[in-house]
């Protein structure tokens, strides 16, 4: 979940980091100042400068910028209009700072540049990378080197180490995926002042955290749901419509995410991708098959892709789960399905089995990615012939 920065700033002021005066404006709340503010919509996507989403306000206008950010707010679907108000920061610089993981290294690694604010892009190849164990609590004196080889020096170099060490208590203490702060301002005076923040939590930890479900993050993350995710996310599942053609049911989150890519580099993008976290019973198999089966009704999906890897998960939940939707529910486009098994995965059915029963319902079943990649080529390759011919018999499109 991605928190709004109100609230992401709410983790960071426990901890002691140091904030800017802010106030948080809930829907029709209005605003009394004597000083020059910021006023930033709250929302769980970033870009919002580019966007016209943060403002300058002063006790003048207040009111009248207010006004004109929440509208602006309501045309992009935030019915729920909630606003930051910060004193303005004057920065001598502007740093970026995020602790994130490293899922190959499976460790925590701090990012760092010194040219950090809104084009923090355009200076990727001043990035820093610090690692740490996941069995390690960094301290402050660890920073030192890593700071000063980034160009850090004087008062703000002993303040960026304390701030690197609490921030990642903050990260750690929170199941955060992500904590980024950008821009991080140094003063006049060499203090430091976090003047955003982005933090996205780990999903798999709600368990841990019965808070999340009363946070705005949560009710803006679900607004921003199509009404399938929003299905989806109650009967336990992560959906996440795409504007691709091929619709994919996944074994695994990881497997998911680099047939994404792999169809990208196809040039037949996915239009979804759908996880089941901690799940592998027949019954989830049977469900994830259905909401992706209703993902593929729309015009734009022209295929649908159904691979599992599989090293323990069992082949009979997912062969069994798919056969009794098969059963109930033909597929309404055309259909890949990809099994790669190990010896554990084949205890209770083997390969040869699941392919026979799948032949059954009349589907193919391929051993290994190659050959599904080649079968949803040779699928795109007959829908463009048939388009072209369809265009020189008639002279329309399709």
């Amino acid at each position: 979940m991605n928190l709004v920065e109100y609230e992401a700033k709410d983790l960071l002021r426990r901890a002691g980091l140091p904030l800017p005066w802010s106030q948080v404006l809930q829907e029709a709340a209005s605003l009394v100042i004597d000083h020059d503010v910021v006023l930033k919509a709250q929302t769980p996507f970033g870009g919002r400068g580019k966007q016209g989403l943060i403002l300058p306000a002063g006790p003048a206008n207040a009111t009248e910028v207010l006004d004109t950010l929440r509208a602006r707010m309501r045309s992009i679907g935030l019915n729920r209009p909630a606003v930051l108000a910060e004193t303005r920061v004057l920065a001598e610089h502007e740093y970026y700072l995020a602790w994130t993981i490293d899922d190959v290294a499976q460790d925590y690694v701090l990012l760092f540049t010194r040219q950090g604010g809104i084009h923090v892009e355009d200076h990727g190849a001043t990035l820093l990378r610090l690692h740490f164990a996941a069995t390690v609590t960094p301290l402050a004196h660890e920073f030192v080197a890593f700071f000063q080889d980034a160009g850090v020096e004087g008062r703000s170099l002993g303040a960026l180490c304390r701030f690197a060490t609490s921030a990642w208590r903050v990260f750690v203490h929170n199941d955060a995926q992500l904590l980024e702060i950008n821009p991080l301002a140094v003063t006049m005076k060499g203090d430091l002042i976090a003047l955003d923040a982005k933090v996205v939590l780990d999903d798999n930890a709600r368990p841990r955290h019965l808070d999340w479900s009363g946070l705005h993050s949560e009710y803006v993350s679900k607004q921003a749901m199509s009404d399938l995710e929003r299905r989806a996310d109650a009967a336990g599942f992560t959906l996440v419509e795409l504007q691709g053609e091929t619709a994919i049911l996944a074994g695994g989150a990881g497997t998911g995410m680099a047939l994404l890519d792999l169809l990208a580099d196809e040039g037949i993008p996915a239009a979804n991708f759908v996880d089941a976290s901690g799940g592998s019973a027949q019954l989830i198999f049977e469900q994830l098959g259905r909401l992706v089966f209703e993902r593929a009704r729309h015009p734009d999906v022209t295929a649908i892709l159904m691979y599992f890897s599989l090293s323990a998960t069992s082949l009979a939940s997912v062969v069994n789960g798919l056969l009794k939707l098969f059963d109930e529910e033909p597929a309404p486009k055309p259909l890949v399905i990809g099994l790669l098994t190990s010896g554990a995965a084949e205890r209770e059915m083997t390969h040869a089995q699941a392919a026979a029963a799948l032949r059954e319902r009349g589907y193919g079943c391929e051993r290994d990615l190659p050959a599904v990649m080649q079968k949803l080529r040779e699928l795109r390759d007959q829908r463009n012939a048939a388009e072209a011919l369809h265009i020189e018999s008639t002279g329309d499109q399709p």
